[in-house]
């Protein structure tokens, strides 16, 4: 393989890539919901019990694969977890009842549960920090090229092909991305592409050299409870965007198989690009000499604020005001999602990132499984409203926690760009 300058920008690619591909395998079943239910009389407390299926696999199991990966290096971790999902992605196509469906989605949320814990670990060992804020972004904007480009093709699989080739289809594209990530991946001190000057360009920062953190020790970091309790107020919420805007808009605003392919795709569409303005903006306030804390939380308070833009739901408007209001929530979340990861990968010791990844995904999903099932419940009782208002507002009380129990070193006058080692890992 010949030299190829930047080429961890390629990473970034493979990255994004993943990403994509492990939310079109998880927005399958969203996208095809409608006629499911249809087809089975899924009521919403059972089609809740399919999504917490998928939610209890991927919260146990993000410490646990966290782990792995921090223990079996990147490229065979994620190797695993593609191979896994892949499959699992693929195993829907045989199911027709909700016990199968929860059975299958309770696999691939196993496998999916590695996905950002080895995205945030790449990035981490391929970029300086100041460059890891716009590479997070960039990768993460996977999440809605998956979510978008999920809509029109899998709406157009359905009609075309019928409803088990969509997920059959979908789970092949992951085992063609795990023969490429096994040909390109590997650290870029031994890779056979990265010139001497990317080399040096990686490694421009000081950076503690890797140790082995025992994981009891994580536990005891203030830092780390910060980043778990902040995940479980807020991940819920997109993921209850994720789940039930296709049903919301065919139940509560007529919409057809082929509206949703037209135009669900659009609050998916503004969080991508508040993903990637997220990670840009923080990293341009570093360089203007922001800390990397102040820079990162300035960007997550921002999309806190503009979450609450969703509660224009819970209200009888028009549909375009609706719209308007979940998109800009998406947005919101957009910004947030890029400087939780890159705060992980900036706070804690590389051989870490994974575990801490890890441990804020379990409390993500911990949330997301009351929440799921709390919507189910509530949406055969009392209908949207309270779980919109209830979207827009939680997000903001994550922000507090974030920043009440988040330690922030002063910043080095001669390096404002400080490496973020907080105060607990001196002990870690």
């Amino acid at each position: 393989m010949k030299k190829i300058p930047n080429f961890r920008w390629v990473i970034v690619l493979l990255l994004f890539a993943a990403t994509a591909i492990s939310y079109v395998d998880r927005q399958v079943l969203t996208v095809l919901a409608p006629t499911l239910r249809d087809q089975l009389q899924i009521s919403n407390t059972g089609y809740a019990s399919i999504l917490t299926a998928f939610l209890l696999a991927y919260t146990f199991m993000q410490p646990v694969t966290g782990w792995l990966i921090d223990r079996i290096g990147t490229r065979l971790g994620f190797a695993l977890i593609m191979a896994w999902w892949s499959i699992a992605a693929g195993l829907h196509a045989v199911a027709g009842s909700v016990a199968s469906f929860a059975a299958f989605r309770f696999l691939l949320g196993a496998g999916e549960a590695g996905s950002w814990a080895a995205c945030v670990k790449a990035v981490s060992e391929w970029f300086p920090q100041k460059e890891r804020g716009f590479a997070t972004g960039l990768w993460s904007a996977g999440v809605s090229a998956g979510l978008v480009i999920s809509v029109p093709i899998v709406a157009w699989i359905n009609v075309a092909l019928g409803w088990r080739w969509a997920f059959i289809l979908t789970g092949l594209v992951g085992l063609v991305w795990l023969a490429v990530w096994m040909w390109l991946y590997r650290l870029p001190g031994v890779h056979p592409a990265v010139t001497d000057e990317e080399l040096r360009h990686i490694g421009d920062e000081t950076v503690a050299p890797a140790q082995r953190t025992p994981y009891m020790s994580l536990l005891r970091s203030r830092n780390v409870w910060a980043v778990i309790g902040a995940r479980v107020l807020a991940d819920p919420w997109v993921w209850f965007y994720y789940f039930w805007i296709p049903e919301y808009l065919t139940r509560s605003a007529g919409f057809t198989a082929t509206d949703i392919g037209k135009y669900a795709w659009i609050p998916y569409a503004a969080q991508g690009v508040g993903i990637v303005l997220g990670g840009a903006f923080s990293d341009l306030l570093c360089r203007r000499g922001l800390s990397v804390i102040s820079a990162r939380l300035t960007v997550m308070l921002i999309g806190m604020l503009l979450m609450t833009a969703g509660i224009a739901a819970a209200f009888e408007l028009s549909i375009t005001l609706i719209f308007a209001g979940i998109s800009t929530a998406m947005l919101g979340f957009g910004l947030w999602a890029p400087n939780m990861m890159s705060l992980c990968a900036d706070a804690f010791p590389r051989d870490s990132v994974g575990s801490v990844v890890g441990l804020g995904g379990m409390g993500a999903g911990a949330g997301g499984m009351v929440v799921t099932m709390a919507t189910g419940w509530t949406l055969d009782h009392y209908g949207y409203a309270p779980v919109f208002l209830a979207a827009g507002a939680i997000p903001l009380l994550a922000f507090a926690v974030l920043f009440t129990l988040l330690e922030r070193p002063k910043a080095s006058a001669a390096n404002p760009i400080e490496s973020v080692r907080l105060r607990d890992n001196a002990g870690l």
